[in-house]
């Protein structure tokens, strides 16, 4: 059987234009001058971008990030982690089908660990309604972009307002 992909940069494309209509009026551009400095120690991670960044034990993390201008949660990779304003602290997502595939959940086979900097016991794996184990930090579930090809990229950041990195304390950074 064959199975259809979806080129990133046509699921961005569509990402944008979901959101745009959310009334965001920023631009992205395709380059990133940010660096990171990850404060823990990862394997590094070969899963694919538009399917839910998983691990049998998943290792959150901190960063600092140049972008953002402060230090983010960041996954097992080094990549950077987002939450959904909608969301709220709702242990179930509410991100709309026509977008996930752009913002894959931080998914856990096993149980998530967090990394120097962090506070475990801020650190949940939910069940989603489909059977993913979501893992979330301080009561927001955790997100990545697709547009976040390497580790320092913040692309998502303030996304249609909806979109937002994490604070090691587990709070939103608007």
């Amino acid at each position: 059987m064959k199975h259809r992909r979806v080129a990133p940069a046509a699921l961005a494309v569509g990402a944008v234009m979901v959101l745009g209509a959310c009334g965001s009026s920023s631009t992205s551009t395709a380059s990133s001058t940010a660096s990171t400095s990850s404060t823990t120690t990862t394997s590094e991670a070969t899963s694919s971008t538009t399917t839910p960044s998983a691990a049998s034990s998943t290792t959150i993390g901190v960063a600092t990030n140049s972008k953002v201008g402060q230090q983010i949660v960041v996954d097992a990779s080094g990549k950077t982690v987002y939450m959904y304003l909608p969301n709220g602290t709702s242990a179930t997502s509410k991100v709309p089908s026509a977008i996930k595939a752009n913002w894959p959940a931080v998914t856990a086979t096993g149980t998530p660990t967090a990394g120097a900097g962090l506070d475990q016991s801020k650190l949940a794996l939910e069940v989603q309604p489909d059977g993913t184990r979501q893992v979330a930090y301080g009561g927001h579930l955790l997100y990545t972009f697709v547009r976040d090809t390497a580790p320092g990229d913040a692309n998502g950041q303030g996304l249609g307002g909806i979109w937002f990195t994490v604070s090691p304390a587990g709070n939103m950074i608007g």
